[in-house]
């Protein structure tokens, strides 16, 4: 008996590698049925399209991270290690930023899902500043943006050990709590 959650749940897994490793322009739709065990007709029965596929496996990616990380706007310095550690243990999710800026341009052109998330996020964020915890020098949106480049910038795990790492994080953490302080 098909189970249409369960097809889909390994088409978005193997898109999301194949997507990652490949970039949207060089992943193939074959290496992704393949690697779900599909045929390549469920991509476009589920997606619509590959591009229809890629915003689904970044809609997926967004969901998980709000609800893996959510912001706490009262400690975005503990965020931000918070946010340090899941691009660590989610690496794939990186490449694929990186990929979505390289092919598709400006990443102002965000699905619904990722607006939706940036949206609160940045209004608990404002809201956090009106109330004087952290800073209000710096408009919502870009400490934000600050705070989750910062949380993005240094991720390099295979070079560093378990020490380096703790040492990056706390770093980190340390230049979040200066950089928001009121």
């Amino acid at each position: 008996m098909r189970n249409p959650e369960e097809t889909r749940r390994r088409l978005l897994e193997a898109a999301t590698a194949e997507f990652a490793a490949y970039g949207i322009a060089g992943a193939r739709v074959d290496r992704i049925a393949e690697g779900a065990g599909c045929n390549k007709q469920s991509i476009y029965g589920y997606f619509g399209s590959k591009d229809g596929l890629f915003e689904a496996v970044l809609d997926t990616i967004v969901a998980r991270a709000v609800s893996e990380v959510p912001v706490d706007s009262h400690d975005l310095a503990g965020y931000a290690g918070r946010v340090f550690d899941w691009y660590g243990d989610n690496p794939e999710v990186l490449r694929l930023w990186n990929w979505m800026q390289l092919e598709q341009g400006d990443p102002k052109q965000m699905s619904e899902a990722m607006l939706a998330a940036r949206t609160d996020k940045r209004e608990k964020v404002r809201a956090a500043q009106q109330a004087g915890v952290i800073t209000n020098a710096i408009p919502a949106e870009q400490l934000l943006g600050f705070v989750n480049r910062l949380a993005s910038t240094q991720i390099d795990y295979c070079s560093l050990d378990s020490c380096e790492r703790s040492a990056l994080r706390a770093s980190l953490v340390e230049a979040v709590r200066r950089l928001v302080a009121p």
